[in-house]
């Protein structure tokens, strides 16, 4: 199986939440498996144990298409993954995600013709805002020969698995629907999304990957700080890559919750406090 992360910019992090993440997958791959990192800052990757793929601005700007559309850049990786290795199941993942459960199920998982979303999020149509919006404007109309309808519900996107057999369908219908969305100046913040989950559906025997994957995009802080303390034990104690992917201890992932809803009221305190009472007697060298 090939296992892909696409990663750009300065912001380290991205990157230290990638290294856990691809760390969580080293503890369980074998020789079949391939771990990937597409990415601007290839330098940040050369001790990781992956197969690095450099990409530069001017790809990113063609990836994004016409429209100029950032979220493309997803569907077209996983179809620069296809083109150069055709014959493998193909992962994608968010940094912000982890393996908890079993690997081997999961390929077998694939090799049933499954392909995986990490959540089904519901229709649309019963979302708020922007999702609503955009099923007001897609709801009952044809892309790529499919009619949408209330069978079609939105997946999360920050886990995208693809058999081997199904790839150049599902990529070939997501980016079709994707580019017609667009041309068509549906709201634009899901449409990637969205895409992905309409192509899994009518492509291959679409599940959640949630119970063997976590995303931990609501508890962020929490789960850096973990990784930033992996990484820099392992520099400071000069560990090889084995001795660091052998002591991760995954028994914590599921002592640390993936997601906390922080009070907007407390929030708003905090930060009238923070003004009312600013840092003073700053002094630099």
């Amino acid at each position: 199986m090939n296992i892909f992360y696409v990663i750009f910019g300065d912001k380290l992090e991205y990157h230290i939440q990638a290294y856990l993440s691809i760390r969580s997958f080293q503890k369980q791959a074998n020789s079949s498996d391939k771990i990937f990192v597409m990415t601007t800052k290839p330098e940040l990757y050369r001790n990781s144990g992956v197969d690095i793929i450099p990409i530069d601005e001017e790809t990113i700007h063609e990836w994004k298409g016409e429209y100029g559309f950032f979220w493309r850049v997803k569907i077209k990786a996983m179809e620069y993954m296809h083109n150069h290795y055709p014959n493998d199941h193909l992962l994608y993942l968010d940094t912000d995600t982890f393996l908890y459960g079993r690997l081997d199920e999961l390929k077998k998982r694939f090799d049933r013709g499954e392909g995986i979303m990490h959540k089904d999020e519901g229709h649309p149509s019963s979302m708020k805002t922007k999702s609503k919006r955009m099923w007001i404007q897609v709801g009952g109309k044809i892309y790529a020969n499919i009619s949408l309808g209330q069978q079609h519900h939105m997946y999360n996107a920050g886990v995208v698995g693809i058999p081997k057999n199904k790839i150049e369908a599902v990529v070939s219908t997501a980016l079709s629907i994707c580019d017609t969305m667009l041309a068509e100046n549906v709201e634009r913040v899901v449409i990637e999304q969205y895409s992905l989950s309409i192509s899994l559906f009518e492509n291959t025997i679409l599940t959640e990957g949630l119970d063997c994957i976590g995303h931990y995009w609501g508890n962020k802080l929490e789960w850096e700080h973990f990784a930033s303390e992996m990484i820099i034990g392992a520099y400071m104690k000069k560990q090889t890559l084995l001795e660091e992917i052998s002591l991760l201890d995954t028994a914590c992932f599921t002592r640390m919750p993936i997601h906390i809803y922080h009070s907007n009221t407390a929030r708003r305190l905090c930060n009238l406090i923070k003004w009312c009472f600013k840092d003073k007697e700053i002094i630099y060298i």
